[in-house]
C-alpha cells in the first residue's frame, strides 16, 4: 500500500523530516493562527501518539516497582523541580528581566517531551528508561510543576496553583487515555510490527503539533530580530548545555545509553505543556516557538555527543 510505504519512508528519515518541518512552520502563518486555539489538542495528541507505542499501565509498574521506584521518583524530580530552580537562579544571576526568567522556570518545570524515548531510539539510547521517566514526570507534573512556578514567580503567574494544576492534568490525562485506547483498538502486535510506519506518524503529529505554536512568531522575529535572537538562545543554550553537561555527569555511573537518555530529558521538555495551559504571554509564546528548533534538531546535533561510544563512528 503506498500510504504505508510514504508512512516507512518518513519513519526511516525522521531526523531529517523533523528538523526540516521545524524550518518549514515559519512559513505558515495563516494555518498556524488558524490552528492556535485548538494547541491543547495538539499537546495531548502528542502524548497519545507517544505513549500509544508502548503499555502505559505496564511501564508505570515497572517504573515503581521497588527496585526502581527511588531512582524513577528521583529522576522525575530532579528534572522537574531541581533544575528550574538551577536556570532561575542562573537567570537572576545573569541579569535576566522577569519575562526571561518566567520562560526558563516555565520551560524546565514542564515534563521531558512525550517523544524522549523515540528520540532515544533515533540516537541509540535507553529508549525504555526514558519512557518510564518521560511517563512517570508527565503525571508528576500537575502536582510539582505549579508548586514550583508558584514558588519562583509567585503573583507574577497567571493561573493560582489549583486552575495550572487541573489544566495540566486535563491534557495529560486526555492524551494517555487516548493512548490506551488506541492501542488496544490497533493492537500491540501490529504497532510493533509497523514499527516504521508509526514513526512516520508520529513525525507528521510533531510537525502538526509545532504549526500553531508559530502563530505571530514570524512577525515578532522580523519588527525584533535581537529580542528573537536573544529569546533564541535562551531555548537553545540550556538545551544543548544541559545534554552535554548531564551526559558528561551521568555517563560513569549510569553507563552511556542511559546517560544519553537523562541528557535527552534534561534538555528537551514539553514547554507547550505550560503554554497550552497558562493565558499568552509575548515571550514566552516566542519562547515555545524557538524552543522547537533545538529539540527538533537534538537528533542530528547532538547524535555525535550522546550516542554510546560502541556506536560512534
Amino acid at each position: 500500500m503506498a500510504v504505508l510505504r510514504a508512512l516507512e519512508w518518513l519513519g526511516a528519515r525522521a531526523r531529517w523530516v523533523l528538523a526540516i518541518g521545524a524550518v518549514a512552520a515559519l512559513t505558515l502563518q495563516d494555518l498556524a493562527a488558524i490552528l492556535r486555539p485548538a494547541l491543547p489538542f495538539f499537546v495531548a495528541m502528542i502524548y497519545a501518539l507517544a505513549m500509544m507505542r508502548v503499555d502505559v499501565f505496564q511501564t508505570v509498574r515497572d517504573a515503581l516497582r521497588p527496585a526502581n521506584i527511588i531512582k524513577t521518583m528521583l529522576w522525575s524530580t530532579v528534572l522537574i523541580a531541581a533544575l528550574p530552580v538551577a536556570l532561575y537562579g542562573i537567570g537572576a544571576l545573569l541579569g535576566l528581566n522577569a519575562e526571561m526568567k518566567a520562560a526558563l522556570v516555565y520551560g524546565h518545570a514542564a515534563p521531558p517531551i512525550a517523544s524522549s524515548a523515540a528520540i532515544c531510539l533515533l540516537m541509540g539510547l535507553n529508549a525504555v528508561f526514558a519512557l518510564e521517566i518521560s511517563i512517570v514526570a508527565s503525571f508528576l507534573t500537575p502536582v510539582i510543576g505549579p508548586v514550583v512556578v508558584l514558588m519562583l514567580l509567585g503573583d507574577a503567574v497567571p493561573l493560582d496553583g489549583w486552575q495550572l494544576a487541573v489544566r495540566l492534568f486535563c491534557i495529560i490525562t486526555a492524551g494517555a487515555t487516548a493512548a490506551i485506547l488506541l492501542r488496544r483498538v490497533l493492537g500491540a502486535a501490529l504497532i510493533s510490527e509497523r514499527r516504521l510506519a508509526f514513526d512516520g506518524i508520529g513525525a507528521i503529529g510533531m510537525l502538526v503539533f509545532i504549526i500553531p505554536l508559530f502563530d505571530g512568531v514570524t512577525a515578532h522575529i522580523l519588527g525584533n530580530p535581537a529580542l528573537a535572537l536573544a529569546i533564541f538562545a535562551l531555548a537553545a543554550i540550556p538545551n544543548f548545555g544541559l545534554q552535554i553537561i548531564t551526559h558528561r555527569l551521568t555517563r560513569r555511573s549510569a553507563g552511556d545509553e542511559t546517560a544519553g537518555a537523562l541528557a535527552v530529558m534534561a534538555g528537551n521538555r514539553n514547554v507547550s505543556l505550560f503554554l497550552a495551559a497558562l493565558p499568552e504571554t509575548s515571550v514566552f509564546s516566542i519562547y515555545a516557538a524557538l524552543y522547537q528548533f533545538p529539540m527538533y534538531f537534538t537528533p542530528l546535533i547532538m547524535n555525535r555527543f550522546l550516542q554510546p561510544r560502541f556506536t560512534r563512528p
